[in-house]
């Protein structure tokens, strides 16, 4: 019986190259020469290279016209050339004419007794693949950048609405130096434990920040008190006693004193009904304090 394998003709190989639809594949010598192709092979050294293919050729003279693809394709070849088996994507071809990019996969040619002869690639155009993950990455790079300005956006308007709470809270509570030593704290509308929290905490910080001997607080801008509101009033001007300065109280409407008398509030405080008599009295007792009476 004769053992030896059959022989294959080169017309049942060609067939083998030619039945994979989407691949590209080609063999070559050491000498990079080509040894088989298939014809989508072919079709693409014409479309990207403008040459054509013919057994025998050294497939490097296709790529001397752009010399990174000839430098790119020699180290890929004799990596396949000492017996690695790889898979690279990258791009071939001349712009003119037809850039693609590939997925190569690369191996070694061997014969019978395990001799590299050449090597052989089978590739895949994935240009359409990469153009695609890139337009994506493109778009996440995008977003990413959006949603960090939106984020830095954010923060910024944080940062605004803060300021503007500050804002508004130093306008609701605004202690005011009128005169050496003597601080006026204007109230308007309606009080509550915040709000009242607030302006004793920036009237104590004014009154030890400039010594201030007299705080005058004006309710001209008061319509309405209530037990809490008339108990914030005695707190803070207690605190003010216990700094070492004098509580002066004005401008109380009479819709306001009726109520305090209705709840029996007893303010305890020195009463004037302007702020221009209650800044005229401290002037009055600086001038004793300054004589020495």
């Amino acid at each position: 019986m004769n053992d030896a394998p059959p022989s294959v003709s080169y017309e049942t190989l060609q067939a083998l190259l030619e039945a994979p639809q989407d691949l590209v594949i080609f063999a070559l010598d050491r000498e990079y020469r080509y040894l088989a192709f298939n014809k989508a092979h072919k079709q693409t050294i014409k479309a990207i290279w403008g040459k054509d293919v013919e057994v025998g050729v050294d497939m490097l003279d296709f790529t001397k016209a752009v010399h990174d693809d000839y430098v790119k394709a020699k180290a890929q070849f004799d990596r396949a050339l000492a017996g690695e088996h790889f898979v690279v994507i990258d791009a071939y071809g001349e712009e003119r004419l037809s850039r693609r990019t590939y997925r190569n996969a690369y191996g070694p040619l061997v014969d019978q007794d395990g001799t590299i002869i050449g090597l052989q690639c089978f590739l895949s155009d994935v240009t359409d693949q990469v153009r695609v993950a890139e337009e994506l990455e493109e778009h996440r790079v995008s977003l990413a950048e959006r949603n960090r300005e939106l984020a830095e956006h954010a923060d910024e308007r944080t940062k605004l609405v803060e300021q503007l709470r500050m804002a508004v809270q130093e306008l609701s509570t605004p202690v005011i130096e009128v005169w050496d030593d003597v601080l006026a704290l204007p109230v308007i509308g309606l009080m509550d434990g915040r709000r009242g929290s607030q302006m004793i905490d920036r009237l104590l910080e004014s009154v030890t920040r400039l010594h201030s001997q007299y705080v005058i607080l004006d309710l001209t801008g008061v319509s309405f008190v209530d037990t809490s509101s008339a108990d914030m009033f005695l707190k803070l001007a207690q605190a003010v006693r216990m700094l070492g300065a004098e509580c002066i109280l004005c401008g109380i409407q009479p819709p306001v004193a009726q109520t305090l008398v209705e709840l029996d509030v007893q303010l305890g405080l020195t009463t004037v009904r302007t702020l221009k008599q209650a800044l005229e009295l401290c002037m009055e007792r600086r001038a004793e304090f300054a004589s020495g009476r």
